[in-house]
């Protein structure tokens, strides 16, 4: 059985040890540049493609493939409309869970405490942010709205609940019953009933097309002006020009963002984003890094080490997406 690896310009020699001593009897191919053409001709005798996207060429070629392994949670760009009339199972991979849920919550406490904004004065030995300009907000005792209450979502509030006391309210794609973290566990269509009472809001669910600019201008308008918005979903659920407003303009506290709206392409490396986001003091942002962290490869590799055991094994992959729903 044959696993390619689409190229994603992370892999380390770990991680294919890590592969190969979990599955010697599989055969590996780790593509080391981008583009289709290297992948078309890997592809035609593959069982299994751990990848992110896809395309007709790719699919045509693919006359053996069985399964796609998404190698993170996201699967927005993987070209759901080259699968159609084909056998192919697609799961994501929810292992990097942790680590996100931890970033977000580093971006949550940043931006409320205004650490890079102080830090910035420190490095040119500008000490005003201590006697003038904004104040940062309590952590502890307040509430954390959490929209998109999956994997992610729950891991922080778990973090919100232990570490700061927060009272947690919730929405997901569909109403839950309380369940010992969250009071409320609403549907998408209680979103404005949660916000006006969140002093922190997490935004966690995936993009699909309903979800796309979800969070809008309606919404930043219901927020506190003590409101810290943290989003480590994907950018395009939160409406760009709204988000930029709302914090130029000061209509909420502050915001830590890792996931935007323009990303490199090849080898660039210096992109910029729609709006002016780096001349505002009240945002803390990370380049889509969240995963970024040492000794990740055996914990991001546990939901695709089992996957490929399952399908070498004739057993249906667990964590399986709806590609029709999006998630």
């Amino acid at each position: 059985m044959k696993a390619v690896f689409q190229y994603q310009g992370l892999i380390s020699e770990n991680y294919k040890q890590i592969l190969r001593e979990n599955i010697s009897e599989m055969e590996f191919v780790f593509l080391e540049k981008s583009g289709d053409d290297m992948l078309i001709k890997e592809i035609g005798d593959a069982d299994i493609l751990v990848g992110y996207s896809i395309s007709a060429e790719i699919m045509e070629a693919a006359k053996k493939l069985r399964h796609i392994q998404i190698p993170w949670t996201g699967f927005n760009r993987l070209g759901k409309e080259f699968l159609k009339d084909r056998n192919v199972t697609v799961s994501n991979s929810h292992a990097n869970s942790l680590a996100i849920a931890e970033h977000a919550l580093a971006l949550l406490t940043s931006a409320a405490k205004l650490i890079t904004q102080r830090d910035h004065g420190m490095r040119v030995n500008d000490w005003s942010t201590r006697y003038e300009g904004v104040d940062s907000v309590w952590l502890t005792g307040k509430t954390t709205a959490i929209i998109g209450y999956g994997s992610i979502g729950k891991k922080v509030a778990r973090m919100m609940k232990a570490a700061f006391n927060n009272r947690i309210i919730a929405v997901k794609r569909t109403k839950a019953e309380p369940d010992g973290i969250a009071e409320f566990i609403g549907g998408m269509e209680d979103l404005e009933r949660i916000i006006p009472e969140a002093d922190f809001i997490l935004v966690a669910t995936p993009l699909t097309e309903e979800t796309k600019n979800l969070v809008n201008e309606t919404h930043f308008k219901l927020m506190k002006k003590t409101a810290v918005l943290v989003n480590i979903a994907r950018g395009e659920v939160v409406n760009e020009e709204a988000l930029y407003l709302a914090l130029k303009d000061k209509q909420i506290h502050s915001a830590g963002i890792d996931t935007w709206y323009n990303y490199p392409r090849g080898e660039v490396r210096i992109v910029g984003q729609n709006y002016p986001f780096f001349l505002l003091e009240n945002i803390v942002m990370t380049p889509h890094s969240a995963f970024k962290i040492l000794e990740r490869e055996e914990v991001f590799l546990s939901d695709i080490i089992t996957n490929l055991k399952r399908v070498a094994n004739g057993e249906e992959p667990i964590n399986q997406v709806n590609l029709e729903l999006g998630y």
